[in-house]
């Protein structure tokens, strides 16, 4: 119970600040997505800083428990994340404001990219192959969220502001409802390991009182929007699945750069990422049903 009350006021001031800025206005939310998408770069980076084969990939003449100059690791670390973030934006919201065509295309792309990536990380992860082994830089997977935050802020500036805060609100009870009923369930009635090389603290009960939250869900939402029940309950449940594999690979690339978490400024969450992991991992996916969804009605 006191790891529950340590992580759920951590929790409750993190969502108001995501609700608050949703809510307010657009600017507000794309400001904060900068934000968090920054801070977890630095956490990110802050890990794999002390990560003697990426200093190798970043010096050759690097040896072991030698020092790099701060100024080299960042260059080969976070910097190229960052401008390429940065770039992107830049070019994408140039765009959006003068109505180009190209923006489209770009969202297309941005997006392609993310389910890429995804979907790499998921079949390593699945087939507990090395995330590290062909690939020596190990910033790659923060392409992936750095890309997925990009989605979120295009997709809210593309697209009627008001109707986006109202699929993404949905979108976050949806998430917050998983990863809270998976966790409560888990440490209620968790015996069997879900995956237990990956990570030993998620169980098949957790997993089900997930499931069970989000068909709950799926139906309440169903009614409320007056929508087909089998369509919201097969996205509710796909991205319940996706977001307990989310974790699974965030489990993996924590595991691989010998961390338990990325941060400690959120007590019982760990840091922003280990928080955003889920809502990373899994709104490229939602966003590809609504595209499809947009195209077909």
């Amino acid at each position: 119970m006191s790891d529950f009350i340590t992580r759920l006021i951590p929790g409750i001031l993190y969502a108001l600040l995501i609700l608050g800025c949703l809510i307010f206005n657009s600017f507000s939310f794309l400001i904060l997505m900068l934000v968090f998408c920054i801070i977890i770069i630095f956490e990110y980076g802050k890990v794999i800083r002390k990560d003697h084969q990426h200093l190798q990939f970043i010096s050759d003449s690097t040896k072991k428990n030698e020092k790099v100059k701060y100024g080299r690791v960042f260059f080969g670390t976070e910097f190229p994340i960052l401008t390429c973030f940065f770039i992107l934006f830049s070019f994408g919201i140039h765009s959006i404001l003068n109505n180009y065509e190209s923006s489209i295309w770009y969202e297309l792309i941005i997006l392609l990219f993310c389910l890429i990536n995804s979907s790499i990380l998921i079949y390593l992860v699945l087939n507990n192959k090395s995330l590290f082994k062909s690939i020596k830089t190990k910033t790659w997977p923060l392409l992936g969220v750095t890309f997925s935050f990009l989605l979120i802020i295009y997709a809210s500036l593309l697209y009627d502001y008001s109707n986006f805060k109202f699929f993404f609100l949905f979108y976050l009870l949806l998430i917050w409802g998983v990863d809270t009923f998976g966790y409560i369930i888990g440490v209620k009635f968790g015996k069997n390991k879900l995956f237990e090389s990956l990570s030993p603290k998620k169980s098949i009960e957790g997993a089900v009182g997930a499931l069970i939250f989000s068909i709950t869900y799926s139906i309440l939402i169903s009614f409320y929007l007056n929508i087909s029940i089998i369509f919201c309950l097969a996205t509710c449940l796909l991205i319940c699945v996706l977001a307990i594999i989310g974790d699974l690979v965030q489990s993996k690339i924590k595991r691989e750069l010998k961390v338990k978490d990325f941060g400690k400024w959120l007590p019982g969450h760990g840091g922003l990422y280990d928080r955003m992991d889920s809502l990373i991992f899994t709104f490229p996916f939602l966003y590809l049903i609504v595209k499809i969804l947009l195209y077909v009605s």
